[in-house]
C-alpha cells in the first residue's frame, strides 16, 4: 500500500479517562507499530499544547505533532508550522478576561502560562493528573502573548453570554465545548487555524495530498479533520455531528474500537 498519513485525536480516540482509559490500549500500540513499520507516517492531532503531552506520547511511536487545535506543528521534533495569535487581539482578550475575573492560561509552542492566582483552573489540571510544573507561573504577561497560539478560559454561567458575544465580535471561527466535563470552557485563537489546517502543512512537508490521509477522532474540535482527510472515522463514543460527518463509525475506545478500524483499513 502506498505511503498514508495517519491523524489521531488523544482524548476519547486513542485514551479515554472518562472510560477508565489512561493508556494507549496494548493492541492499539501493536496496530500503530504494525503501520509505522509498513512504512505509514503516524500523527497525534489535538487540542493539547505540547506542554501538556505526557512523556509517553513522545516515545517514537508517532512522527510528528499537531498541536494547539492546528496551530502547532512538529515533525520529527522540529517545528514546521506555528501560528500565533494576533498580538493587540490576543491583548484585548486578555484584558476582557482579567476585567470578568476568568481565570485563564496562555498556550505558546511549547509551554503553558497561567498567573498563580488563578486556583481553580491551575487546580483542575494538576488534578487530573498533570503534575504541578505543567505551568510556569513567573513571566512577563506581554512578552507572552506576542507567542500565544491560544487561550484557554474558565468562564462562569454569569459572564457566558459577554463572552459569546465578544467571540461573534472579534474571532471567525473559536471553540466552545465540554472538554473539561463543564460547559464553562472557552479556547480563543486565530480564525485561520484548525486541524484541517496543520493536516495540510503535514501534507506539505511530506508532498503528499487529501488522497493520501486518514483521520479518527471523537469531538467537535475533530470536524475539520473528518471532513478534510480522505477517510474520517468517528468513534463510536463520538459526539453526533462527528457521525454524521464521518465516512465510518467504529466501536467506542473502550470496545476495542481503534484496534479494530486498523486492522480493516490496513489489513495488508
Amino acid at each position: 500500500m502506498k505511503e498514508k498519513v495517519l491523524f489521531f485525536d488523544i482524548d476519547g480516540t486513542l485514551v479515554c479517562s472518562q472510560m477508565g482509559i489512561y493508556e494507549i490500549p496494548l493492541g492499539v500500540k501493536q496496530q500503530l507499530n504494525r503501520l509505522k513499520k509498513q512504512g505509514h507516517k503516524l500523527f497525534i492531532c489535538s487540542g493539547r499544547p505540547k506542554a501538556m503531552l505526557d512523556e509517553k506520547w513522545l516515545d517514537g511511536t508517532f512522527d510528528g505533532y499537531i498541536l494547539n487545535n492546528g496551530g502547532y506543528v512538529e515533525i520529527d521534533g522540529k517545528s514546521i508550522y506555528e501560528n500565533r495569535m494576533d498580538y493587540e487581539l490576543c491583548l484585548k482578550t486578555a484584558n476582557m478576561l482579567e476585567e470578568l475575573h476568568c481565570d485563564y492560561m496562555i498556550a505558546t509552542a511549547n509551554h503553558l502560562y497561567i498567573d498563580p492566582s488563578y486556583k481553580e483552573l491551575y487546580n483542575f489540571f494538576v488534578q487530573k493528573g498533570h503534575f504541578e510544573d505543567l505551568f510556569t507561573i513567573k513571566f512577563d504577561r506581554n512578552e507572552v502573548l506576542k507567542r500565544a497560539i491560544k487561550i484557554e478560559a474558565n468562564v462562569t454561567n454569569k459572564d457566558r453570554e459577554k463572552i459569546e458575544k465578544y467571540i461573534q465580535n472579534d474571532f471567525g471561527y473559536v471553540i466552545n465545548f465540554d472538554e473539561h466535563g463543564s460547559d464553562n470552557a472557552f479556547e480563543f485563537y486565530s480564525p485561520t487555524i484548525s486541524k484541517a489546517t496543520g493536516i495540510q502543512k503535514v501534507l506539505d512537508h511530506y508532498h503528499l495530498d487529501q488522497d493520501d490521509t486518514y483521520a479518527f477522532g471523537d469531538g467537535e474540535n475533530d470536524l475539520e479533520m473528518i471532513e478534510f482527510c480522505r477517510v474520517g472515522v468517528a468513534m463510536g463514543n463520538a459526539c453526533d455531528l462527528l457521525k454524521a460527518k464521518a465516512n465510518i463509525i467504529c466501536k467506542s475506545v473502550v470496545d476495542d474500537g481503534l484496534e479494530d478500524i486498523l486492522k480493516i483499513l490496513f489489513n495488508d
